[in-house]
């Protein structure tokens, strides 16, 4: 019956190609500005806190029991995550300006606040200077839940606790269109984490490697990360995803009113249950791979979070690469011609040379440049100038994370 389930609910993402739209969230870390260490959830200046501030104004709050979890105002929701991550979430629009907008007007509206507090809202793909160790679980019961069944994986507990991302939700018009996305999404994904790479520490400790979540991903032991044989002969469509799902571990079953632990895989756990949609939608949730199926369309979780206006450029470039029919068919013939050997050398080659990887005759930077100039034309004229940003890092060999570094460098010592 999960199965079953899942897979109608991913059907009913479905969407004809000229209305297709895109969704985006945007992860924070709150740190305090004089020593860059995580702000708590509770407590005067907690995170809870500075999301009553916003519901003082025109936000309205979302609570689970009495805490104040979250917040939401037209087409934007900002949600804590287990970390006590802050992300921005925008609805799925047709417009990269009104992602745009949204996230400007969520900047300003807690500028004066942040300065109050003589605290920061990072746009950064791990914590600063605080290790997972350090950070309290939010009292959400999910993530505690998630948190107390991945003590012993290290690398998904940092990536539950320790990581914010950049994550775009996509659209598709059917099971064939998702598995051509997703095909497609596998091979790039490495690749827009070795172009945006912006981890320089990870658990208060200099990282010296490239794209730390990858390896997270990598080395994560947990089976909600895992999806295989993407690249094979065999066919990945909703079916083969909810199959994926129905193993995966059911850490947090939803029981009347209750969140429980359980032991069970998700189809032991709702085998005999009559699902809600928002039970499936749930389930869907809390996988972990880097590309996920929800509830609301196909999530990309493989970027970490990124500085305005470096975000919105990547955004444009998926738009411009997977929302165009051309590029899509190139890139999946691109895909599917790159040998077996490659393929499965990609993730390790990019952890330890980045962009200067190995790739075919060439490296991931050539790709990277390809990339580029694929994404900005098929892009409305009024979009264009999104990519731009992107220009830097290609062409000038500039890494997000050397950015970031030495900008902490510099609030440390003043």
């Amino acid at each position: 019956m999960l199965k079953e389930r899942i897979v109608e609910c991913l059907k009913k993402n479905e969407v004809i190609h000229e209305e297709f739209q895109i969704g985006v969230s945007f992860g924070h870390f709150l740190v305090n500005r004089e020593d860059l260490k995580a702000v708590p959830f509770g407590g005067e200046n907690g995170i809870e806190s500075l999301l009553e501030y916003l519901t003082r104004g025109d936000w309205e709050g979302l609570y689970e029991g009495d805490a104040l979890i979250g917040a939401y105002k037209d087409n934007a929701t900002v949600l804590v995550q287990a970390g006590g991550q802050i992300e921005l979430q925008i609805a799925k629009t047709g417009s990269l300006k009104v992602i745009d907008k949204t996230y400007l007007d969520f900047l300003q509206s807690l500028g004066s606040e942040l300065e109050a507090r003589n605290q920061l809202l990072l746009s950064i793909g791990y914590q600063p200077v605080s290790s997972v160790d350090e950070i309290e679980t939010v009292p959400m019961a999910k993530a505690q839940l998630l948190a107390e069944a991945l003590k012993d994986d290290k690398a998904a507990l940092q990536a539950l606790k320790g990581a914010a991302k950049t994550v775009v939700t996509l659209d598709y018009a059917h099971s064939d269109d998702l598995e051509k996305k997703y095909r497609v999404a596998h091979i790039l994904a490495p690749i827009f984490a070795a172009l945006l790479d912006n981890i320089p520490v990870v658990d208060g400790v200099e990282y010296n490697k490239f794209t730390a979540g990858v390896a997270m991903n990598e080395e994560m032991k947990t089976a909600l990360a895992k999806v295989e044989n993407i690249m094979s002969g065999h066919s990945f469509k909703y079916a083969q995803y909810a199959n994926i799902v129905a193993n995966a571990p059911a850490i947090a079953v939803e029981e009347g009113e209750a969140i429980a632990a359980t032991d069970k895989t998700n189809e032991e756990a709702y085998d005999d249950v009559t699902m809600s949609d928002d039970q499936v939608a749930g389930v869907l949730d809390m996988m972990m791979p880097e590309i996920k199926l929800t509830a609301n369309g196909m999530e990309l979780h493989c970027v970490d979070a990124l500085p305005y206006p470096l975000n919105m450029a990547y955004v444009a470039m998926v738009k411009g690469l997977l929302y165009n029919a051309d590029n899509l068919n190139a890139l999946h013939e691109f895909a599917n011609g790159l040998s077996k050997e490659l393929q499965d050398n990609l993730r390790s080659s990019i952890i330890a040379d980045g962009m200067d990887a190995k790739f075919n005759e060439g490296t991931v930077r050539e790709v990277a440049k390809d990339l580029y100039f694929m994404s900005t034309p098929p892009l409305p004229e009024n979009e264009q100038h999104y990519t731009q940003p992107l220009d830097a890092i290609i062409f000038k060999n500039i890494c997000p994370k050397n950015v970031t570094k030495r900008q902490m460098a510099a609030m440390q010592n003043k």
